[in-house]
């Protein structure tokens, strides 16, 4: 399986892919971060709102240090400025969002060698996954938040603390596996069984945890980033970390697909 997806992982031109992910999911980023706190302000007030989500992300963006300081500290500053949106932005800001899923979705329908969507469909299979996903991370976002406020309350359990423990490591995890899963099944312009999707979710959301610890060790014993490039380090060191997960969503995708090329089977190399 692992011989099959690496073929159509070159064949797709996977870190080419990658990199347009990257480049894509770069700029989504930031309307994605608006677009959360704006949902997840129904829920919690603004300022708890902007820092929740803040922190939320941050958790898979190990640059770590005074970069990340840097680069989320004024991406706050901003959520905490912004004024209501109208209605016209508000549709803008959805678009941009829902870019970086266009790379996704036709890498994934070129690794299942199946036909992209057509010029119409396309924007709207993204505005779908954004619908599907969002939520997902919106849970992730609001459980340890709400779980802090309830701390007070049971803090004289003995059961509690170790409760809030295993949901702020678990629940963030599990929300990253199930929002995997459900685009590996859903971006597909074909029929997916959740059966084909899991294990390659399973794959991406631990190969992300691990490629995070190696990257957090890269920056802090290997790179230079500050060095090189100033000022914009933490950006640098933002867009490289987009372009591994990149690589990694890419080649989980064609792990998928070659489970149910090969039925979970040893396929013996061609001569």
């Amino acid at each position: 399986m692992v011989r099959v997806a690496a073929q159509k992982f070159a064949h797709i031109e996977g870190s080419q892919r990658a990199a347009a992910f990257a480049y894509n999911a770069f700029f989504a980023l930031f309307p994605l971060i608006l677009l959360m706190v704006a949902l997840a302000s129904l829920i919690l007030d603004r300022s708890t709102a902007g820092t929740a989500v803040i922190g939320y992300i941050e958790r898979y963006v190990p640059i770590g240090g005074e970069m990340q300081r840097h680069l989320f500290d004024t991406v706050l500053r901003v959520v905490k400025a912004r004024r209501q949106a109208g209605i016209l932005a508000s549709v803008m800001l959805i678009w941009a969002a829902t870019q970086f899923f266009t790379t996704l979705v036709h890498a994934a329908n070129r690794a299942w060698g199946t036909e992209g969507h057509t010029w119409w469909q396309r924007p709207l299979k993204n505005i779908t996954l954004l619908v599907i996903m969002v939520p997902a991370a919106l849970i992730g976002v609001t459980v340890p938040v709400l779980g802090k406020m309830a701390r007070g309350v049971f803090q004289a359990s003995v059961f509690f603390p170790w409760a809030y423990a295993l949901c702020v490591f678990f629940v963030p995890r599990l929300v990253l596996f199930l929002g995997l899963s459900l685009f590996y099944k859903f971006a597909p312009r074909r029929h997916t069984r959740f059966s084909e999707v899991w294990i390659s979710a399973l794959c991406a959301t631990v190969l992300l945890q691990a490629a995070q610890n190696m990257f957090v060790l890269y920056l802090q014993h290997f790179s230079a980033l500050n060095a090189v490039y100033g000022a914009f380090g933490g950006t640098i060191a933002l867009m490289l970390w987009i372009y591994v997960s990149g690589l990694i969503f890419i080649f989980c995708a064609c792990l998928c697909a070659a489970q149910a090329a090969t039925g979970g089977r040893f396929i013996p190399a061609k001569k």
